[in-house]
This record gives structure tokens, C-alpha cells and sequence, in this order.
């Protein structure tokens, strides 16, 4: 049996969804989807129901994860004894994971490889990563501090819209909100800090909202192509492969920013991984 279809499936099992675990592991949507079968097919066992609200642990599933969570935890923090010490697991939000960075960072003056191991919608679920020490350190959204943990700026991020080369809006160099609002909106998941902040100027302004389509991360600018849809996008993702299919307009008064801020409970890693983190967030 091949240990990746264990992860998925405790990870489907506490994130509810496959979407949301796919995420997480930074696989597609199918890959996780076959392992999670390929391990009830080696078990003989139904460990899921499905149904269009998500995935629930059957009977069965439930008595599988509560035996495997513990044992796959333990064989985790082991293994981890055996990472080389200059090597650092790092929780990234999907705006800034491994689809924008590389899976491991390495920069010469600080020593350091660091991977990027867990992300997620909402930054504050790796508080307790950290605290458990599942991870070593992680970057959050405008969130500067926390207690107990050393922190610093890495990069201040503004937003542009995103839309397709064909969209009545291509010949425009700037943009306004209420351009955007006209077309439908392609926006994040609504755990995201993102779509908080769109969320409150959308109500501030009453603005109505329609033809609103959250989207995991992945599939994100790849729906721009229908509808003529718009996103608007941390300038972090403006980068090649995505100049190659899609247009980035300034827009006019932009209300979304973001700091994005280093986080971990070892003083000694704070100075080389911002280091790091600022030599590769350079744009």
C-alpha cells in the first residue's frame, strides 16, 4: 500500500472535502481523489460517504482514522528527527504556496533549504502547527505578531485585476472597482483573508454581488477564460506561466493590500529565512 493514499486519507477526513485536502497537499483534485479509492480498494472497505456537501467518515472510516491519525503524527515527528537540520518546513497560503513558489527555496546566504509543507485558506490555522511543531515556520497575512513566536515583515503585496485577452475590457491600462463589478467576479475561497476583505467593501458599498464564483486556488485564473470573468490578484501572482494566457491591469484607488510576515518559534531562523523568503519574493 502506498503511504500517500494513508495521507489522503486523513487529510479528506479533517479538511471534509477533497477540494480542501487537495489544497492542502498541493495535489490535483483527481490525484487525491484516486489515492483515497485505490486505498478502499485495498482494504475492501467503504471509508466515505460521498454526497455534494463533502465526504463523511462512514463507521468504518471513523474507526480507521482514529487508529491511523495517532500512528501517522508519531511516524511524522520521527522522520522529522532524520530531516537534515538546516531543513525547514514551511506552512504557505495558497496565494503564496508552492504553485507561486518553488517547493523548496534555497538562497546561498542563509543555509537553509526550506520546504514548502502545509497551506491553508485562513493563515491563523498554523498557530498550532507551530505550537505542536508541525511546522517550523510559516507566513501570514497582515497578522504582525502573535504571542510566543518571533516575527518579521517579508513583503509588502498590492492587488491587479486579472482577465483574459479577449475580455471588453483588454484595452483599458487601468481599471476601476465599479468596471469590475460589472463582469462577473472569480473569487477565492471564503476562508481566505481575500475574500474577507472584498466581502466588507462589498457591503461598505453596497455593491451587489452577482455572478460570484469562489473558487479553489488551482482553478482559480484558469475560470477567467469564461463569462469574460475578472479576479482580482496579489501582484505576487502576476508571473510567467500566467502572462503567457491572461492580461494585469493596474486598478484605480486600490483599496487591497497586504504584509506578509514571517512567523516561527526559533529566534535562530528568523534573520536567514527572511532572508531567504525576501531574495525569492523579490518581484
Amino acid at each position: 500500500m502506498d503511504i500517500r493514499y494513508l495521507e489522503a486519507f486523513l487529510t479528506i477526513s479533517e479538511e471534509g472535502s477533497i477540494s480542501k485536502a487537495a489544497t492542502r497537499l498541493g495535489l490535483t483534485q483527481p490525484a487525491v481523489s484516486r489515492h483515497v479509492k485505490e486505498l478502499e480498494k485495498s482494504l475492501n472497505k467503504t471509508l466515505f460517504i460521498r454526497s455534494h456537501e463533502g465526504m463523511t467518515l462512514t463507521e468504518t472510516g471513523q474507526l480507521f482514522y482514529n487508529e491511523m491519525q495517532p500512528i501517522w503524527h508519531e511516524l511524522q515527528r520521527k522522520l522529522h528527527r532524520f530531516v537534515p537540520k538546516n531543513a525547514v518546513r514551511l506552512g504557505v497560503a495558497p496565494f503564496i504556496s508552492s504553485t507561486y513558489l518553488p517547493q523548496t527555496l534555497t538562497y546561498e546566504a542563509s543555509k537553509m533549504n526550506i520546504t514548502c509543507t502545509y497551506t491553508r485558506d485562513n493563515c491563523l490555522e498554523f498557530i498550532p502547527m507551530l505550537k505542536k511543531g508541525d511546522i517550523d515556520a510559516a507566513i501570514f497575512e497582515d497578522y504582525p505578531s502573535h504571542e510566543g513566536f518571533y516575527s518579521t515583515l517579508v513583503k509588502h503585496d498590492e492587488y491587479q485585476v486579472a482577465i483574459a485577452e479577449d475580455h471588453p475590457l483588454a484595452d483599458c491600462e487601468e481599471l476601476s472597482l465599479e468596471q469590475c463589478f460589472s463582469y462577473p467576479q472569480i473569487v477565492p475561497p471564503k476562508t481566505s483573508r481575500f475574500y474577507q476583505m472584498w466581502h466588507t467593501l462589498c457591503e461598505k458599498n453596497g455593491w451587489k454581488k452577482r455572478d460570484i464564483h469562489s473558487l479553489p486556488y488551482r482553478s482559480f485564473l484558469y475560470s477567467l477564460t469564461q463569462n469574460h470573468a475578472v479576479a482580482i490578484i496579489p501582484k505576487l501572482m502576476v508571473e510567467p506561466p500566467w502572462n503567457r494566457h491572461f492580461l494585469f491591469k493596474r486598478l484605480s484607488n486600490c483599496p487591497f493590500t497586504r504584509d506578509l510576515y514571517l512567523f516561527t518559534s526559533k529566534k535562530s531562523y528568523l534573520k536567514p529565512l527572511q532572508q531567504s523568503l525576501i531574495h525569492t519574493l523579490q518581484r
